[in-house]
Formats: C-alpha cells, structure tokens, sequence
C-alpha cells in the first residue's frame, strides 16, 4: 500500500511541476506578445506595419529560443525526437522570414522622408553609422542558416540520427541563428527605444 501511494504522488507531483511550466510559459508568451503587440495602438500611421513586425519578430525570437533549447542534444551528441525537432525548425525558419518581409516593409518608413533615420542621423550619427548598418545585414542571417538546417533534416531524413558530425553542424547552426536572431531583436529594440516609426 505504501509503494502505490508513493508512485500516486511522485505522478501527481510530476505533473503538477509540468502543469506549472506550462503556465509560467503561456503568461510570458502572452506578456511578451502583449507588449510588441501594443504597437497596433502606438499613435502613428505605420502602426500596422510596425504591430506585424512586432509580433513576427518576437514568435521568431521565443520559436527560435525553443529551438536552441531542443538543439543542445544535438551538439551533444545524444539522441533527440528528430521529427518534433525537424517540425519546430520549420516553423522557426517561416517565422523569421515573417520578421524579416515585415522588418524591409517596416524598413520603407524608417528610411522614408522625416523617418527615423533621418531624425537618428541629425541626433545620434554614431548610433545609425555602427548600430544600424550591423543591424540591417545581422537580421536577415538567420533566415538562410535556418534554411540549410531544414533542408539537411529534410534531405538526410530519419538516418540524420546516425552522423554525429551532421547533426553537430545543424546543432551549431541552429545556436549561431538564435545569437544573430536575438542580436537583431535587442539592436531593434534599442531602434524603436531611440525613435518610433
């Protein structure tokens, strides 16, 4: 009777750990969504071009997050769920297409006249000269190492598994496109700090 009643609770306990993760996950998602997503409402005409890119921004960076949480294995060398993996890395690579195709649609009203650019450029040079030029061409890295990640899952298929030194290379890629992804994101966040759309 004991060892049942400690089986019960080890799984009630298990679970309700779970149950709490998963809660603590969804209030930061939804907060963190929240806050880009008040952009729609930012008292300027660009709102909708800035709200969508807020939003496929920040799903790129928190997928792209998960994605290099799930890619330490890989660089481990211990065995993973390669058609989960292979599925969330789709996903991170279609969301950061979207931040990327939002960001140059962005990108016409930060370089259009009276834009932020030019308010930058009078007030702060130094800040567009160094920070802006690095962010423009670091944010759309991610995109093509995510693209060869996917198609080395898709092309090598279920025997991935078996090659250490492949699944290192897509663990290392996966690692070096979160760093760009969240560089991009923290100079863009220093970007509409210093001057709105």
């Amino acid at each position: 009777m004991k060892l049942t009643s400690t089986i019960n609770e080890d799984f009630y306990h298990g679970q309700f750990a779970k149950l709490l993760v998963r809660i603590q996950a969804c209030a930061a998602l939804g907060l963190l969504l929240f806050v880009v997503g008040m952009d729609f409402f930012f008292p300027t005409s660009y709102r909708l071009q800035a709200g969508v890119h807020g939003l496929s921004a920040m799903a790129a960076l928190i997928c792209a997050t998960y994605l290099t949480h799930r890619a330490y294995p890989l660089v481990r060398g211990v065995h993973v769920n390669f058609p989960a993996l292979r599925q969330w890395m789709v996903i991170a690579m279609l969301l950061n297409l979207a931040g990327a195709i939002s960001g140059n649609w962005v990108y016409m009203r930060y370089r259009g006249q009276d834009g932020p650019r030019d308010w930058i450029l009078k007030e702060v040079p130094g800040f567009h000269n160094v920070m802006m030029e690095f962010k423009e061409f670091i944010s759309l890295f991610p995109f093509p190492l995510m693209a060869v990640a996917c198609f080395m899952f898709i092309y090598y298929g279920s025997s991935i598994h078996r090659r250490r030194d492949l699944t290192q290379f897509v663990g290392v890629l996966i690692l070096a496109s979160w760093l760009l992804v969240m560089t991009g994101f923290a100079a863009g966040l220093v970007l509409a700090k210093l001057r709105f759309l």
